[in-house]
């Protein structure tokens, strides 16, 4: 039996109070099971990969005027 969202949402407005905190329960359960397996942004996962692989002897100034074009 396939229920739409809304209706989902009737039944659980219509639980007895012991049957409602048990809902909450379970939900919180299911929430906390599956929040650790968001994906990164891509930004957040390309910083991750570039973080300490410098391999040049460049203050952060000598890098800056490179990127600048100033010699």
């Amino acid at each position: 039996m396939l229920n739409t969202e809304t209706e989902i949402l009737e039944i659980i407005r219509k639980l007895p109070q012991p049957a409602l905190a048990e809902v909450k329960v379970f939900l919180d359960f299911l929430t906390w099971r599956y929040q650790g397996e968001q994906t990164q942004s891509k930004g957040v996962t390309l910083i991750a990969a570039m973080r300490g692989k410098a391999t040049t002897d460049m203050t952060t100034n000598e890098i800056l005027d490179l990127t600048r074009g100033e010699e």
